[in-house]
C-alpha cells in the first residue's frame, strides 16, 4: 500500500547549507572578498582619512583574499574524489545514521576528516577570538570608545565562534557515534584476511595450452 502522508520537509538550514556549498566559485569568491574588506574597512575606520587610493589597494587586496580562500576549499574537494562531501557527513551526523548504500570505506575516511576539523577547533577558536578582541581593543583610535563597525564586527563573530566552540563535544560525539562502528568494522575485516591461509603453488590456474 502506497503511504498517503506527505513526506517531511528539509529544515530550512539544511536547504541553505547546501545551496551555499553547491553555489558557484565566484560567489563564494565575493562573500570572502566581502568579509575581508569588512574586517580592513573596520581596522581603519577610525584613523586619519587617506587618499582614495586605499579604498582600491582594500578593494583588491580583499578580492585577492577571497578568490585564494574559495579557491583553497575548492582545491580540497579534488584531494577526495568521490567521497561525501562535508553536507552530507553533517547531516549524516545530525540524524545519526548514514545514508542507505554508503560505501563505508569513504565515509570512515570522511568521518575522520571531520574528527580531525572538529580537534583544531579547540586551539583554533580560542586563538582567532583572542586575536580579534586583542585587534579590537589593541588599535589606536581617535576616540575612548569602540567604532560602531568594530561593535558590529565583534557582536556578529564573538557568538558566533563561541557557539562552534560550546557545541564542539556534541558534534564529535555525533562523529564518533558513527565512526566508531566503522573502525571496528575495518579492524575485524583486517584481522578476518590476515587468518586467510597463503595461496599455496597447487591453487594457481596453468597456462592455456597453445
Amino acid at each position: 500500500m502506497t503511504p498517503t502522508a506527505p513526506a517531511r520537509p528539509e529544515p530550512f538550514f539544511r536547504r541553505l547549507r547546501r545551496a551555499w556549498y553547491h553555489a558557484p566559485f565566484l560567489l563564494h569568491a565575493f562573500a570572502f572578498a566581502l568579509l575581508v574588506y569588512a574586517w580592513l574597512f573596520v581596522i581603519d575606520v577610525d584613523r586619519p582619512p587617506q587618499d582614495p587610493g586605499s579604498g582600491i589597494v582594500r578593494a583588491v587586496v580583499a578580492l585577492v583574499a577571497g578568490l585564494v580562500v574559495a579557491g583553497g576549499r575548492r582545491v580540497t574537494r579534488l584531494y577526495h574524489p568521490g567521497a561525501p562531501t562535508p553536507v552530507e557527513v553533517s547531516e549524516a551526523a545530525e540524524d545519526g545514521e548514514l545514508p542507505p548504500g554508503a560505501d563505508r570505506v569513504a565515509w570512515q575516511g570522511a568521518l575522520d576528516r571531520r574528527r580531525r576539523e572538529i580537534r583544531q577547533e579547540a586551539w583554533a577558536l580560542p586563538f582567532g577570538l583572542v586575536l580579534l578582541v586583542a585587534l579590537a581593543f589593541l588599535l589606536p583610535r581617535a576616540g575612548s570608545s569602540l567604532p560602531l563597525a568594530t561593535v558590529v564586527l565583534l557582536a556578529v563573530f564573538v557568538p558566533y565562534a563561541t557557539s562552534l566552540f560550546v557545541s564542539r563535544p556534541r558534534r564529535r560525539d555525533s562523529v564518533d557515534a558513527l565512526l566508531i562502528p566503522l573502525q571496528e568494522q575495518s579492524r575485524r575485516d583486517d584481522e578476518e584476511r590476515a587468518g586467510w591461509a597463503p595461496p599455496s603453488p597447487d591453487d594457481r590456474i596453468p597456462p592455456a595450452d597453445g
